[in-house]
C-alpha cells in the first residue's frame, strides 16, 4: 500500500473539492443507475433481494511485512425483472483491519478502515435453483489509515475508485432464502 502522506492529510489542499464532485458524481450514477432498473422492470413482475454480507479480511502492508486482519460487513439491494437474467445493485459496505509490527523493540500498530459505495450489475445464467453469476463493481471508497508508535503516528483520509468483477454462485432454498458461493 502506497500512501502520500502530504496529499492525504489535507483532504482540501489536494483536490478535496474535486473529489467531494466525483463522490456525489458517483453516488447519482448509482441511484440513476438503479432507478433505470426500477423503471424499466416496473412492466414485468420485479424481482428484489437484499443481501446482507460479513466477512473476514486480510491484507499485507508494504514494506513493513506486516499481515493486517480484521472483518467486513455489506448490505447489497438488487432489482430485475422476475425470471430475468440482468440485475442491478447498489452497495455500501464498512471495512476494518488493523496489524502491529516490530522491528528492533519497537511496536508499530496499523489500522485501516473503509467504507465503499458502488453500483453492481450481476448477469445470472443457469436453472432456477442453482444459478452462476458475474458481477461488476464501479464506485468509490472513503478510506482512514492510522500508524502509531514509537516513532510518531499518522492519522489520515482518502478518498478514490472502487471496482472490480468477480464470479460465483447462487443455490436457492427457496423463492426467499439463497446462499452465494
Amino acid at each position: 500500500m502506497i500512501i502520500n502522506t502530504t496529499c492525504l492529510t489535507n483532504f482540501n489542499n489536494c483536490g478535496g473539492t474535486i473529489m467531494l464532485r466525483h463522490l456525489i458524481l458517483m453516488l447519482a450514477v448509482c441511484v440513476f443507475s438503479t432507478a433505470i432498473a426500477e423503471e424499466k422492470s416496473s412492466a414485468a413482475v420485479k424481482e428484489k433481494m437484499l443481501t446482507i454480507s460479513y466477512g473476514d479480511v486480510s491484507m499485507d502492508v508494504e514494506d513493513v511485512n506486516a499481515d493486517t486482519s480484521g472483518w467486513r460487513i455489506n448490505a447489497l439491494y438488487e432489482t430485475g425483472a422476475k425470471g430475468g437474467n440482468v440485475l442491478h445493485g447498489f452497495s455500501i459496505g464498512y471495512i476494518e483491519t488493523k496489524a502491529d509490527y516490530t522491528f528492533g523493540g519497537q511496536t508499530t500498530h496499523y489500522k485501516f478502515k473503509s467504507l465503499p459505495i458502488y453500483y453492481a450489475p450481476k448477469i445470472l445464467f443457469g436453472k432456477k435453483a442453482f444459478k452462476g453469476f458475474l458481477k461488476g463493481a464501479l464506485g468509490m471508497h472513503l478510506s482512514d489509515y492510522n500508524r502509531s508508535g514509537a516513532l510518531g503516528s499518522i492519522d489520515t483520509s482518502d478518498a478514490g475508485f472502487y471496482g472490480g468483477a468477480s464470479a460465483g454462485a447462487m443455490f436457492m432454498f427457496n423463492e426467499k432464502v439463497f446462499a452465494n458461493i
